[in-house]
């Protein structure tokens, strides 16, 4: 790529971002058990809406998921990881190949107008990336305090990127694929971020991601891989740490404003993930899960028919929502290992949802307001 290319499509980046305005979360907060829960909404985006690198087009997707087209089947597969050379274009996060062909992942430096909207646009390029590359927004790259790395992914109708900001304390990671090839990766820094980035097939099972420092492991992320599609990452396990069973189960279905909707939660080493569906679009919100949860919202969908759910604790026996546009909802949990779990249609706009749960005899156990 050109000096001049880079500079147009860096100015196309900038007028893409500024056109994302991303909505506020409809939800009443973090779920009340004593500790944050961090929402994980992982952003994807079809092919021909990602970046078109030849030409130095594309088009950024807000902060949303997007329905991919079925995978290839990722059973035989080679995939190399090169870090990013002395002369590698601005931004680049890693580099490599997947079946002989060339990928590269990168976090561009953008303007004053990107800057603006407090998004940064990651993508991916090459023909190993897929027909049109990939391409996600998401908030400027930062890692935290809980996690080795901020794990987040990107996709295309053949492949899926993951990317993340690492903490200081982190040498290097490794990710195992189930084929049994082992990346190793180098944090780089971009953008005044250190971070971490590979790419393997679009349904290509992950094994598991572990963080290693100066003196030795730190953690390990084992991923919900979405059978011929993307894997996301929640928990991370320290050495010998157990994480939560595997089971899964569906939480919630029905009909909403004409639209079937449904949503399954997944329970395993990556914590709690449930997959939504309805209105032709697939969602996956994950959370990094250990133990048992408390009551609380722990995910939305912002694509028709809006759907809404969370946790229940043990005692809980039905939830009543006040739902968007001032109706009520009142909903019973769904048992899934020894976790409960409900989910509902929560209708349009983005106003904040209130809840109460109550026990068997009536009793209040939790609330939006406690």
């Amino acid at each position: 790529m050109s000096i001049d290319d880079e500079r147009d499509l860096h100015e196309q980046l900038d007028r893409a971002l500024e056109a994302i305005t991303p909505g506020p979360a409809p939800v009443d907060g973090a779920v009340r058990r004593g500790q944050t829960i961090r929402r994980w909404r992982r952003a994807t985006a079809a092919a021909g809406l990602a970046a078109a690198v030849a030409a130095g087009v594309m088009a950024v997707p807000p902060l949303r998921h997007a329905a991919l087209p079925p995978s290839p089947a990722a059973g035989h597969y080679t995939v190399t990881l090169q870090p990013p050379g002395r002369h590698a274009p601005a931004g680049e996060i890693a580099s490599g190949t997947i079946n002989g062909q060339q990928w590269q992942i990168a976090a561009p430096k953008l303007g004053a107008g990107g800057a603006a909207r407090g998004l940064q646009a990651i993508l991916a390029s090459g023909p190993g990336a897929g027909p049109g590359g990939m391409a996600v927004a998401v908030p400027p790259l930062a890692a935290n305090r809980a996690d080795p790395v901020s794990w987040q992914g990107l996709g295309s109708s053949t492949a899926q990127g993951q990317f993340g900001a690492v903490r200081a304390d982190v040498w290097y990671v490794t990710i195992r694929l189930r084929n049994g090839t082992v990346l190793t990766l180098h944090p780089v820094t971009v953008n005044g971020t250190r971070a971490v980035a590979f790419a393997v097939p679009l349904g290509a099972a992950i094994a598991d991601a572990t963080a290693y420092s100066r003196h030795g492991e730190i953690a390990t992320a084992i991923p919900f891989n979405k059978p011929g599609g993307m894997a996301f990452f929640a928990a991370w396990l320290k050495p010998g740490q157990p994480g939560l069973g595997r089971v899964s189960g569906r939480i919630g279905s029905g009909t909403f404003d004409g639209n079937g909707w449904s949503a399954t939660a997944y329970l395993g080493p990556w914590g709690v993930c449930v997959e939504t569906e309805g209105g032709g679009v697939s969602a996956v919100n994950c959370t990094p899960a250990t133990s048992a949860l408390g009551t609380g919202i722990l995910f939305w969908t912002g694509d028709a028919p809006q759907v809404a759910g969370g946790s229940a604790s043990a005692p809980v026996a039905r939830v009543v929502v006040h739902r968007v546009g001032g109706t009520i909802v009142q909903v019973r949990p769904v048992t899934v290992g020894r976790q409960k779990f409900f989910a509902f249609p929560m209708g349009g706009g983005y106003k904040p949802l209130t809840w109460k749960a109550y026990d068997r005899s009536g009793k209040l156990v939790a609330s939006s307001a406690n």
